[in-house]
């Protein structure tokens, strides 16, 4: 696994390289390469499509974390980006980036090895490459399910959003439900089927996915806000 840190601060830089070290040693099979960068300028100059994961600090000397992750993302849709910071209101923004989660510094071992580990499952999933086949009248595709923001059903058909586009499709929620549970798809409501990667915030009977507002019923909210919990806590 190629990770690349970028954090200005040597000792944070060390405590994170040597939690990657630690959580490699209690990992038989596991391997790690790790390169730091202090300032964003030197990451854009320098980065390569085959990272992994990026472990961004959100407030640096030169540019900020938040900017950096927008110029890397229009290169390289693939990547992983965790922001490590003290400012959760900034890493709230990752989402627009697809950011996969956050670390609020000072950086925990427990939890960032919770979150590492949670990240190298989700990797594993995209590289076991789980997909969607869509079928039309000009014949059918396949799309990764990791990139599906959430899923609508409208009488007898479903329409997949994946943030870049809106695909209608003959089926029931129940189909995909099943298809998509080692993502961890969660339902909000009756008519919504939500990937909680997706999921910036919760206010009330409401959930930000990918930009969109959708409803939370009360059948469907106690088991939606504990799974979505979990999933963003990494114990899942």
């Amino acid at each position: 696994m190629k990770v690349v840190i970028l954090e200005d601060d040597a000792v944070q830089a060390g405590q994170i390289n040597g939690y990657l070290a630690q959580y490699q040693q209690q990992h038989d099979g596991f391997q790690v390469v790790a390169k730091t960068y202090s300032t964003g300028r030197q990451l854009l100059e320098e980065y390569s499509p085959d990272t992994d994961l990026l472990l961004l600090d959100i407030q640096l000397p030169d540019l900020l974390g938040i900017d950096v992750a927008r110029q890397i993302r229009q290169r390289d849709s693939r990547v992983m980006i965790i922001f490590v910071t003290n400012l959760a209101q900034y890493a709230i923004e990752g989402y627009s980036v697809q950011a996969f989660d956050y670390v609020l510094k000072p950086v925990n071992a427990f939890s960032f090895g919770k979150k590492l580990e949670r990240a190298i499952r989700v990797l594993s999933h995209a590289e076991n490459d789980l997909k969607l086949e869509i079928r039309s009248k000009n014949g059918s595709r396949w799309i990764a399910a990791n990139t599906v923001a959430y899923i609508e059903v409208r009488s007898h058909e479903v329409c997949i959003h994946t943030g870049q586009e809106s695909i209608r499709q003959w089926g029931t929620l129940a189909q995909y439900e099943t298809q998509l549970k080692p993502l961890h798809f969660i339902r909000c409501n009756a008519s919504f089927l939500v990937n909680p990667k997706y999921v910036r915030t919760v206010v009330r009977d409401q959930a930000e996915v990918a930009g969109d507002l959708l409803p939370i019923s009360r059948t469907f909210r106690k088991d939606f806000l504990n799974t979505l919990a979990q999933y963003k806590g990494g114990t899942l």
